[in-house]
């Protein structure tokens, strides 16, 4: 009866752990996609009026290697052009999918619409885009490591 007891336990702790695993895998990917939706729309959008202030919340969400690579391009590609023809660039993710999670690391496939409002333009002009976002476990939470348009 002792023994029957005991595997008893054993059975019921194992599915009460397998059970808490597969909860903090759901939670993870579930954080994967939420993170790098946030992140799209933080990373992919601009006001040339608030530009250090929109590029230091997108820096927010970005390992320290792809923080300073963002840096780079924004600095020589994104601020000149946003300054001199005063643009505007607003990014929504109209969806998202989990492509892989594998331990530390994911990649997250998003569907955009931007919106970009310019000196250049007459009206403001709508892109469709796809990018795939790649997701690096960080100190507890998932930070973009790259960022690649499809």
């Amino acid at each position: 009866m002792t023994l029957l007891l005991a595997l008893a336990c054993v059975g019921t702790g194992l599915l009460a752990r397998t059970a808490v695993e597969a909860s903090t895998r759901e939670d993870r990917r579930q954080d994967a996609l939420e993170v790098a939706e946030q992140a799209a729309a933080a990373i992919l959008s601009y006001d040339h009026g608030r530009l250090d202030e929109d590029v230091e919340a997108a820096r927010a969400f970005l390992t320290p290697s792809f923080a300073r690579e963002y840096a780079e391009y924004t600095g020589s590609t994104v601020e000149p052009r946003a300054r001199r023809y005063r643009a505007v660039l607003t990014t929504e993710v109209l969806a998202s999918g989990l492509e892989t999670i594998e331990g530390e690391e994911a990649t997250v496939l998003l569907y955009l619409n931007q919106t970009t409002r310019s000196s250049q333009l007459v009206a403001p002009r709508l892109d469709v885009s796809t990018v795939e976002i790649r997701l690096v476990w960080t100190d507890g939470q998932w930070l973009v490591a790259g960022v690649e348009p499809i």
